[in-house]
């Protein structure tokens, strides 16, 4: 997949990288119980930067949904 995610485990931020496809994007973070707790739509970029300063620590999923592609990726915060 284009998508990645570093660092991985990360602190305190989180750089979301989509690779050649900078088209509209949605990303929502959700903790191991389904919870959302972050959500941001990227436009007409390669990468976002999400703060995790507040994100406890865990394992969390990030979703990346677009037009044509959708994915899941295991984030972990220490």
């Amino acid at each position: 997949s284009a998508i990645n995610l570093f660092p991985n485990p990360a602190d305190n931020h989180l750089t979301i990288s989509f690779g050649n496809n900078n088209k509209k994007a949605e990303v929502t973070i959700t903790d191991i119980t389904g919870n959302i707790v972050h959500t941001t739509t990227a436009d007409e970029t390669n990468k976002i930067e999400v703060n995790t300063n507040e994100f406890a620590e865990g394992v969390y999923f990030v979703q990346i949904q677009s037009v044509d592609f959708i994915g899941t990726k295991r984030l972990v915060i220490e």
